[in-house]
C-alpha cells in the first residue's frame, strides 16, 4: 500500500459524496481512502458506509466528535500507506493529481514532503491559484528558511501535500484547538531533510460557510494568533531572519487587530494576547522599506513607532475589551 487518504468527516452530507468520487476517480490505484466519521448528526455516516460496500479501498471509522485533529489522528492511527494526504470533507482532487505526484515521489524516494497546487475559494468570485515551479529543496538547515522566504506561513493547508508516513511517528495534530494547520505544518517542515514543490494537480478548497476556518470566535482566533506569535518569534530569535519576522509580525499584528473584534473573551485574555507582542516593534525607516502599499504603510506606522503592546491597548480601547 503506498498511499493513505484521510478524509475527515463532519456536517458535510451536501458536499461528501463529491469528495469521495473525486478520489475514486483518480488514475492512481494503490491508495486506501480512510473515511473518519467524526460523530456527523447527520447522514455523513451511511455515505460513508455505501461507499465502503461499494469499494473495497474504502474504510470508515466511526467516532465520538473529537474535532478535525482528533479525526485525523484516528486516520493516521489506522493508515497503511507509506505516504499519508488528507483531503477534507467537502473539498475535492482534480483527476490525475496523485497519478502525476506519487510518480515523483517514487523517483526521489528520499522526499518528505511534497507540496502541489491549490486553488482557494475554488468557483467563488474570490478564487486563488497558488501554484509553484517544479523545485527539490534539500538539506535540514535550509528547508525552513526557504519555507519562510516562501512564505508558506500563508499556506499552512495540510491538504494539498503528500507525506512521508514516517514524518507523523511522532506528530499528531492537536486536539482540542482549531487552526491545527498552523502549528503542525512549521513543525512538519522543521523536521524535513528533502521537500518537492510539485507543478503537478490541483486540490479544490471551496467555501463552505460552516467550515472552521470562518470561524471569528475569540476562542478560534486565538489559537491561530497565538500560533503566528510563535512562528514570528522561533524566526526572529532562532533563525535571526529580521525582514521575514518583520513580516510575519505584520500578520500577527492584524491577526490581534481580528481577536480584539472577537466577542466571548474574558478581559484578561484579551491582556495576555496584546502582552504576547509586548517589546515587539518594526523600526519606521524598515517599515518604509518593505513592499508595502502606501496605505499599508500608514496603518502601520503607530504600530512601528510605539510598539504592538500600545497597539493592542489601543484597539482595546476602540472594541471596549478592556478598561
Amino acid at each position: 500500500m503506498k498511499l493513505s487518504i484521510i478524509v475527515p468527516v463532519y456536517k458535510v452530507r451536501r458536499y461528501l459524496q463529491r469528495c469521495i468520487e473525486s478520489i475514486l476517480q483518480q488514475t492512481y490505484t494503490d491508495y486506501e481512502l480512510i473515511l473518519v466519521d467524526d460523530g456527523s448528526p447527520d447522514s455523513c455516516g451511511a455515505i460513508c458506509d455505501r461507499f465502503a460496500q461499494e469499494c473495497d479501498k474504502v474504510k470508515v471509522i466511526h467516532k465520538k466528535n473529537g474535532g478535525l485533529s482528533s479525526a485525523r489522528n484516528a486516520g493516521l492511527a489506522v493508515a497503511q500507506g507509506e505516504y499519508i494526504t488528507f483531503v477534507d470533507g467537502d473539498d475535492t482532487v482534480a483527476s490525475g493529481t496523485y497519478y502525476y505526484n506519487m510518480r515523483i515521489l517514487m523517483s526521489n524516494p528520499d522526499i518528505d514532503i511534497l507540496e502541489y497546487p491549490i486553488i482557494e475559494h475554488y468557483e467563488s468570485p474570490r478564487s486563488r491559484v497558488l501554484s509553484f515551479s517544479p523545485e527539490k529543496v534539500s538539506g535540514n538547515e535550509n528547508i525552513f528558511p526557504d519555507w519562510i522566504k516562501r512564505k508558506g506561513y500563508e499556506h499552512c493547508f495540510a491538504c494539498n501535500k503528500i507525506y512521508r508516513a514516517d514524518m507523523f511517528m511522532f506528530v499528531r495534530y492537536p486536539e482540542g484547538e482549531v487552526f491545527e494547520d498552523t502549528f503542525v505544518t512549521p513543525t512538519l517542515y522543521e523536521s524535513c531533510e528533502n521537500i518537492y514543490y510539485s507543478d503537478c494537480g490541483f486540490y479544490y478548497y471551496y467555501d463552505n460557510e460552516d467550515s472552521i476556518s470562518k470561524s471569528y470566535s475569540f476562542k478560534s482566533q486565538r489559537f491561530l494568533y497565538r500560533n503566528l506569535v510563535t512562528l514570528y518569534k522561533k524566526v526572529r530569535d532562532e533563525y535571526k531572519m529580521p525582514e521575514e519576522a518583520n513580516r510575519i509580525l505584520l500578520r500577527c499584528l492584524d491577526n490581534l487587530t481580528d481577536l480584539f473584534r472577537c466577542s466571548g473573551g474574558e478581559k484578561e485574555e484579551y491582556k495576555k494576547a496584546a502582552e504576547m507582542l509586548k517589546g515587539s516593534r518594526i523600526d519606521i525607516k524598515a517599515l518604509y522599506k518593505m513592499d508595502l502599499t502606501p496605505q499599508k504603510k500608514i496603518k502601520y506606522t503607530l504600530f512601528s513607532l510605539m510598539g504592538a503592546y500600545v497597539h493592542g491597548r489601543i484597539l482595546s480601547l476602540l472594541h471596549k475589551k478592556l478598561c
